[in-house]
């Protein structure tokens, strides 16, 4: 009969995930303290629901009691080069050329809960996927569960799929068997190199692991829900949806033969919503945009927030 990481790892990949860990839940104590001090130096952009959950991200039984055991999946979206957007259009992150991955990540991380109910042994375990849209610290459980490091960027970094991860968690309600060993810590490899940091248009990523949200693209593009400051507009550089200056250029994310994006991923870019110009932008309407996009993340800032952005 086979173990329960043995049963994580057999079945990840038929998910659509490219890289998995499994541990045992506990406290986060220390990011939670870690937490507290970033929102104290005013680094928040005064995003409440981070405020509100600052307390009790590090308990993941505030999102299912029964937790004891956390697996954690990676799932890259690294394309081939072949799939990008035409030069001389506005530009959307490459974490939202498809549909959105909040609701595809939680469908694959069930199929995965799935699979392990079909095992003799876990039949009646239950689960919860989680994404970073719940109140939790997913790169700290992947650094936990032997899957990267957190870079000078803050971004989590896998030595082999680089840092355009996005990270899910299924919490269950089955042990892992007592003495199980913990994957060992990975090494920091960033070394040296400060690209992220000097390439950041806006100066936002202020210390090595330090991102000031209020002066990041992501924020002023995406959760800000006025128009982009005046003194952030000459860095959009025609960005309307995010910005991925620092991940294109860390060294892991640009190496030859690097893995792509599951195929089974369901993470694939939708072409019709990568080449659309600036005028067609400007003249889009709320029905052709909400029939373009749906399903898509860039509904979450809507048309006319889009639009101020051009």
């Amino acid at each position: 009969m086979y173990g329960l990481s043995e049963i994580v790892e057999r079945e990840y990949e038929r998910c659509g995930f490219s890289a998995v860990g499994i541990v045992p839940f506990d406290l986060l104590d220390e990011e939670r303290d870690r937490f507290g001090r970033w929102l104290a130096a005013g680094y928040g952009a005064g995003l409440g629901y981070l405020e509100r959950s600052a307390d009790y991200r590090h308990d993941l039984r505030r999102l299912f009691p029964d937790v004891r055991s956390v697996v954690v999946t990676l799932t890259s979206y690294c394309r081939p080069a072949a799939v990008r957007q035409p030069d001389g259009v506005p530009r959307i992150a490459r974490f939202a050329w498809g549909d959105d991955y909040h609701d595809i990540l939680k469908r694959n991380l069930r199929q995965l809960l799935a699979a392990v109910r079909s095992y003799d042994g876990f039949r009646e375990a239950r689960g919860r996927a989680v994404v970073d849209s719940a109140p939790a610290f997913e790169r700290a459980w992947a650094v936990r569960a032997g899957l990267g490091w957190i870079g000078r960027s803050s971004m989590l970094v896998h030595p082999e799929l680089g840092s355009m991860t996005l990270i899910g968690l299924l919490l269950l309600d089955a042990a892992l068997p007592e003495g199980y060993e913990l994957s060992e810590p990975l090494p920091n490899g960033c070394g040296t190199c400060r690209r992220c940091l000097e390439a950041c248009p806006t100066g936002a990523i202020v210390a090595p692991l330090t991102v000031d949200a209020g002066r990041c693209l992501a924020y002023q593009t995406i959760e800000r829900s006025e128009p982009v400051e005046a003194g952030f507009r000459k860095a959009l550089d025609g960005r309307i949806f995010g910005c991925d200056r620092c991940l294109e250029v860390c060294p892991y994310n640009n190496r030859d033969g690097m893995p792509m994006m599951p195929p089974n991923a369901g993470l694939e870019a939708v072409p019709d919503r990568l080449g659309i110009t600036f005028e067609a932008w400007r003249a889009m309407t709320s029905e052709e945009f909400e029939v373009r996009f749906a399903g898509s993340p860039l509904l979450r800032a809507g048309l006319e927030k889009l639009k101020s952005s051009l």
